[in-house]
């Protein structure tokens, strides 16, 4: 409730229990002048002794708060009754802002220590370079071969084999582009036939890729697979 200094106007804020039901007599602590205050008409009643006695509580705690109490103290009561609330909201901020500290540092070591993640965990490689994020891996040349496909087709009593597929720079850097060989491979895993071709592209930009596409005519009846290499021309 606000209590108000009928004398100079200055405004409490307090808890009306510690009014009490017959009313208490205050003192402003600005002006000095004294009054009688009573509680609103809609303050819940105080419970009744007997009820008191049951629950095991002293009448003289539930009557503590009409002793002679000041406005600075019934003040102070007021600011102790709101401070568990007041406690749990900080205690819920403090909370989220560790959570926040903790996935910050997940992601810092995440980023920061990519390379020693990449040694530990090779195949999450992939999930950084999808995010465009250069990491340390065995592939010297930083490019790769994706979406691979073969097609066959015979015309005029000759069958021509096209390979085709798509070469990705995985790095953050332009990559020079190599030679493409390409292998025929039987059901036993051996090569039974090679050719090695290029791309009319000099190299990839950084996170681009380039198309290429080959073809042969009568591969080996025994070739069952196919299998696309980049030559290192370290090699």
């Amino acid at each position: 409730m606000i209590l108000t200094c009928p004398s100079c106007s200055t405004r409490y804020s307090i808890d009306p229990i510690t009014v009490g039901p017959e009313g208490r007599a205050v003192k402003c602590a600005k002006c000095g002048h004294k009054w009688r205050e009573f509680q609103p008409g809609d303050t819940p009643k105080p419970v009744a002794p007997d009820a008191l006695e049951k629950e095991n509580v002293k009448p003289e705690d539930a009557g503590q708060a009409q002793s002679g109490m000041s406005i600075e103290q019934m003040t102070k009561a007021q600011s102790r009754n709101a401070s568990p609330a007041n406690s749990g909201k900080k205690r819920r901020w403090l909370a989220w802002l560790l959570l926040l500290l903790i996935l910050g540092a997940l992601v810092c070591g995440a980023y920061f220590g990519r390379n020693a993640v990449v040694q530990v965990w090779p195949g999450s490689a992939e999930y950084y370079q999808y995010v465009r994020i250069d990491v340390e891996t065995q592939n010297m040349l930083g490019l790769e071969i994706h979406d691979l496909k073969t097609r066959s087709v015979l015309k005029d009593g000759v069958t021509t084999l096209t390979v085709s597929g798509i070469i990705k720079n995985i790095t953050d850097s332009p990559q020079a582009l190599p030679r493409i060989k390409v292998a025929l491979i039987d059901e036993t895993g051996q090569s039974v036939y090679s050719w090695t071709t290029t791309v009319e592209e000099s190299e990839v930009m950084p996170w681009g890729q380039v198309d290429f596409s080959t073809s042969m005519n009568q591969p080996p009846e025994e070739a069952k697979n196919v299998k696309v290499d980049l030559i290192d021309p370290e090699n």
